[in-house]
């Protein structure tokens, strides 16, 4: 394999995380501007947001949804925690995993393609995304994220970073919750030279990792800069740095019992104490990503703008995959322990020139992107299976103390996965009027893809249409198609798939979304979209044990979304998803509901401004998931699940230093649950928590 060349991090990384400890020594508070901390934490729509990473999706005939403020700095357990509360969003695997996994509008974020820094580089998700170093993370839905090349059409997770400002940022962290989990954490920010000329934003922080199991623990590194560098009033540079890390015993998973011969129906075995550790203490998940992006921006006129951009992302994990098969055992819990040992690398390269531009033709006003993008992709992967003791058992309900498995020793056989997409592409948004918007746009992508099969090679073009037309100043209806091309999917590694962690070709996707924003009632923002999608199924034949594209998936839905500021004191927040989805394939799950897809889920929460304490707040919410059928050949069910949250913020100044603290409860009645089924194996909702965090901004 050719080893292309790495970015020299290492020696940056060692003193990032030697500093780390005496940052955490040195606190006694936390940070965080009050008047954030005042604010509930903010989930807004496209339109109601100014403050953009890159081209405006505000002007755009499709959904953007941005959280930032508290809903970010609160968030412990990465990106998915800062996310739950977006339409749309649901889990897809247990409750505090190491790897948060979500699905957006039904469909499941792909590992390697739909996570995206500023806007850039994809970053593959071996680990939970850290937020202490992001201004906020927008949901970029539908159509526009196809407008990052090959990418998923229900969404992109796009993770924007905090930059130097004017005003100097000095900010200390404390947070924990009840099962034992502890950190601190560092935001620095300077601007400096003659005219302010150079900025500098840097973010460390460590933990001490406790997710509620019990010997789950383990440790988390982080350490990132943001570098800015405004060479002359045409001329800037954007630079970021990021190393994170994790250390953390990982849980078991239960696997799917047999189909039941007589009702064809497979069983599904009562939820087990989440707060069990069904693996062992020596079950430890090592992840590790390295992220370096470099951003060029160059104003030509005061019109038109060329940008460009040089990144790379590499990420590693090594894991023991421990599944229990407890078979038709689900009154006793016994059951057969298999174990895998797997190791990966990934490596994204990513470039991207883009020239900007707006200019007239008779009474059409245009805003121009013209660009050129190139991605390549190397992954490896060694999995080997069985690695446990010979007829080792587990009861998932009375856990027995695992001895550790056998692990394998000598070289290792890799298999070699390589994916290379270059895109030259162009978008117009057209302003006809005071009233009317049209997009048009196409992008052609050529692609090369290799994997243990075979090569596959392409060319794509993907079309892009839309119409935006303004009601009212504050009214917006819009609609639009786009299609292009999604990465293909991963095989799963379980007893049923023969081809574990293989990598499928990219296939073709598509989605229309038709859409209403306004801000029409004073204190309200509203939204509605119905969406449909039409994407490849991938899915492991239960005869051939081979996984494969089966068809398509056909997703149909409609989503919305509520802020509503009752007076001064009140504000109320809500969204919902409804989603109807079909499979269509030749084989027997033809006309069948897709695995862990909820047709409905929605969040309510009441936020409190107290007038008697200056500087309270009080917050209440609730969730609600509808039941979810556990495989492709919907054999099975798990159940709905509401649950109820609550939390209080206090800012105020100590010492003449703002200060903000930060207490929050998850799962109040402490329900037992399915948060999620995928890829053949159960995911345990966990017990009631207790979060906290204090910040001081000095």
């Amino acid at each position: 394999m050719k080893n292309k060349g790495k970015f020299k991090g290492r020696c940056v990384s060692r003193i990032i995380y030697a500093t780390i400890g005496v940052a955490g020594m040195a606190m006694p508070f936390a940070d965080a501007a009050a008047d954030d901390a005042v604010s509930s934490g903010v989930v807004k729509t496209a339109g109601d947001s100014k403050k953009i990473s890159f081209n405006d999706q505000d002007t755009l005939p499709m959904t953007k949804n941005v959280v930032s403020g508290k809903d970010v700095e609160n968030a412990q357990d990465g990106y998915a925690d800062a996310i739950k509360n977006v339409a749309g969003v649901s889990s897809n695997n247990a409750k505090g995993s190491a790897n948060d996994s979500v699905k957006i509008r039904g469909i499941q974020l792909n590992l390697f393609t739909d996570y995206r820094l500023n806007g850039g580089l994809p970053i593959t998700g071996v680990i939970s995304f850290p937020t202490e170093d992001k201004d906020r993370i927008e949901a970029l839905k539908g159509a526009n994220a196809l407008m990052f090349g090959i990418a998923s059409p229900a969404g992109i997770v796009n993770l924007v970073t905090k930059r130097a400002t004017d005003k100097d940022v000095n900010t200390l962290t404390l947070s924990g919750n009840s099962f034992g989990q502890y950190g601190s954490a560092v935001d620095l920010g300077r601007k400096f030279g003659d005219e302010k000329q150079f900025g500098l934003r840097v973010n460390l922080a460590g933990s001490h990792l406790e997710n509620g199991v019990e010997g789950g623990n383990g440790h988390g590194l982080f350490g990132s800069v943001a570098a800015d560098w405004k060479a002359t009033d045409r001329l800037s540079f954007q630079f970021d740095y990021e190393n994170y890390r994790k250390d953390v015993v990982e849980q078991a998973s239960v696997s799917l019992s047999p189909v039941n011969p007589k009702t064809g129906t497979i069983p599904v075995p009562r939820v087990p104490d989440p707060t069990n550790l069904l693996s062992g203490t020596w079950d430890i998940y090592h992840p590790r990503t390295e992220n370096v992006q470099l951003r060029a921006d160059y104003k030509i006129t005061n019109d038109w703008k060329l940008t460009g951009e040089v990144s790379r992302s590499h990420s590693e994990r090594s894991r023991l995959q421990d599944r229990i098969d407890i078979g038709n055992n689900l009154v006793s819990g016994w059951g057969a322990n298999n174990v895998s040992w797997i190791h990966n690398n990934y490596t994204t390269e990513f470039e991207k020139v883009e020239l900007l531009g707006k200019f007239i033709t008779g009474p059409l006003r245009h805003e121009l992107t013209l660009g050129v993008s190139s991605t390549d992709r190397t992954t490896t992967t060694s999995t080997i299976n069985n690695v446990q003791p010979p007829g080792q058992q587990q009861n998932i309900y009375n856990p027995v103390v695992l001895a550790p498995p056998i692990l394998p020793t000598g070289p290792l056989a890799y298999t070699l996965s390589t994916g290379n997409n270059t895109g030259i592409y162009t978008y117009d948004t057209i302003s006809i009027g005071a009233r009317w918007k049209v997009l048009a746009g196409l992008r052609e992508t050529n692609f090369t893809f290799e994997n243990q099969v075979g090569r596959t090679t392409g060319k794509t073009a993907s079309p892009a249409v839309g119409l935006l037309y303004d009601i009212a100043r504050d009214t917006t209806v819009y609609a639009s198609y786009m299609k292009g091309l999604e990465e293909g999917a991963t095989a799963p590694t379980n007893a049923q798939t023969k081809n574990s962690g293989m990598i499928l070709p990219p296939g073709v996707a598509s989605q229309a979304e038709l859409g209403i924003r306004t801000t029409f009632f004073k204190g309200i923002t509203a939204s509605a979209a119905y969406f449909s999608i039409e994407r490849p199924n991938a899915v492991t034949d239960l005869d051939t044990g081979i996984f494969a594209n089966a068809g398509t998936n056909k997703y149909r839905g409609i989503e919305t979304t509520l802020s509503a500021d009752i007076n001064r004191w009140w504000t109320v927040n809500a969204s919902g998803q409804y989603l109807h989805v079909l499979q269509n394939s030749l084989t027997n799950i033809n006309g069948l509901v897709p695995e862990n897809t909820p047709r409905f889920v929605g969040n309510l929460s009441v936020t409190h401004r107290s007038p008697l304490v200056q500087g309270l707040t009080l917050t209440a919410g609730t969730s609600y998931v509808s039941s979810r059928f556990i495989n492709p050949q919907d054999q099975g069910v798990i159940p709905a699940v509401t649950l109820f949250s609550a939390g209080a913020g206090y800012a105020t100044k100590i010492g003449g230093h703002r200060t903000t603290f930060q207490l929050s409860v998850d799962n109040i009645a402490n329900k037992r649950y399915w948060n999620s089924v995928t890829t053949g194996t159960y995911g345990a909702g966990m017990d009631r928590s207790f979060r906290f965090n204090a910040k001081i901004d000095y």
